[in-house]
């Protein structure tokens, strides 16, 4: 009898140490740090650059969205290029500006740049005084809900246009409303006088 209870125990034990010790070697997950997010994420110097992405339904003109955390000391100017054109945003020191279309936040437009929707395209954050960091940031459009009010307006452009030929000269005799041309008025005064 004695013999069948230290089996138990044993087989027992053996059963415990198996299935607690493959959770005991392997990592846990909440230490590890997953994005989630549509954006991507990049660190130049103080200034931790989240959540970064492009808005364009055009093509040609695009929207960074993101937000720039800057936990230095001191303030940065932030520049942000795409396609060879650049911006710049002032981040104040251990503060966050978010970078969106609403009223709250400023916005970072490109023109002229090539940014295809659903594309992935080089971006460039650096700032001086620290080595820049590039990125690899997708470019979304606003047909999804969470970014329909985020795509750029286009920049509108002049265009000349020639007066129309019908129109610009009046024809007959008009007169403003109210009055009466000059012979209609003669020829009342006259009837009034003989009256």
């Amino acid at each position: 009898m004695r013999a069948r209870v230290l089996v138990s125990v044993a087989v027992a034990a053996s059963i415990a140490l198996g299935a607690t010790g493959c959770e005991f070697l392997s990592p846990a997950r909440t230490k590890e740090i997953r994005q989630i997010t549509d954006g991507v994420d990049v660190t130049t110097g103080s200034v931790d650059v989240r959540n970064a992405l492009l808005i364009s339904d055009t093509g040609e003109d695009a929207r960074f969205v993101g937000t720039l955390v800057n936990t230095g000391d001191e303030e940065r100017t932030v520049t942000l290029e795409v396609d060879g054109n650049d911006q710049t945003v002032v981040v104040p020191s251990n503060a966050t500006v978010v970078l969106a279309d609403d009223a709250e936040h400023d916005t970072v437009d490109f023109d002229d740049v090539t940014a295809k929707p659903g594309s992935l395209v080089k971006m460039y954050f650096s700032y001086q005084g620290a080595e820049g960091a590039s990125a690899t940031v997708p470019v979304l459009t606003s047909s999804q809900e969470e970014y329909q009010n985020l795509a750029p307006t286009p920049t509108p452009t002049m265009t000349e246009t020639s007066p129309s030929v019908s129109g610009t000269q009046p024809t007959g005799d008009a007169s403003a409303p109210g009055t009466q041309q000059g012979s209609q008025t003669d020829s009342s005064e006259g009837d009034n006088g003989t009256n």
